[in-house]
């Protein structure tokens, strides 16, 4: 995520007018955007990483479930 403010505060810092600094501050994000498309929110990452511990977690007692099948089976 783009974050328009601070890109308008250095502008207006550096001399750009703050109407100026703040239009070009949201072309920058609408470009980077179009560019990059959406991008992921902390909240995403945070989902994702839930997830994937879920995942992991899952595999590896199934892993653990077919060790002891194996390991159990007669001979």
């Amino acid at each position: 995520m783009v974050d328009n403010l601070s890109i308008a505060r250095n502008l207006a810092a550096a001399g750009v007018e703050q109407k100026q600094a703040e239009a070009q501050a949201e072309a920058i994000a609408q470009a980077v955007e179009q560019r990059h498309g959406e991008t992921a929110s902390k909240a995403d990452v945070a989902a994702l990483k839930w997830i994937t511990g879920i995942n992991l977690t899952l595999t590896l007692g199934l892993l653990g479930a077919v060790i002891a099948i194996l390991v159990l089976l007669p001979g």
